[in-house]
């Protein structure tokens, strides 16, 4: 259809006076960096990153109660769930067990299954948490 044209859109408007008015769009700006400051005094968040609470929160310790240190367990059987999302994080947290492939996470075969608070750990941080296991 379009390679039998015999005429430009500029040729059809002056042979048919056809004119009409393209309207003008205003596209608003806008900027994600925040405005300046104002002088004088400014209102500060109270966070312990904040060198001007730091004294503020002194002695809390991260904020939480100390918790008790979880003794260290063997490990019968570790496997991976279906749905894991290959995000390395058990890779990063215990390489000798978890071996992480293009689609999916393995079990390494031999894999130390000796300390289980790092496969914990891993487990905790898996965002799709399909990394299961049971204490020996």
């Amino acid at each position: 259809m379009f390679n039998q044209a015999s005429e430009t859109a500029e040729d059809f408007n002056n042979t048919y006076k056809y004119v009409k008015e393209k309207p003008i769009y205003v596209t608003e700006s806008r900027s994600f960096i925040a405005d300046a400051l104002p002088e004088g005094e400014v209102v500060q968040i109270a966070l312990p990153t904040n060198p001007a609470f730091a004294a503020a929160f002194a002695g809390a310790g991260g904020g939480g109660a100390k918790e008790e240190q979880q003794e260290n367990f063997a490990v019968a059987k570790v496997w991976i769930e279906d749905g894991c999302i290959v995000c390395n994080a058990c890779e990063d947290i215990y390489p000798e067990v978890f071996e992480v492939l293009e689609d999916t996470c393995i079990i390494r075969p031999e894999a130390p299954l000796n300390d289980g608070l790092r496969i914990l750990e891993a487990a905790e941080a898996c965002p799709v948490e399909v990394i299961k296991f049971d204490k020996a």
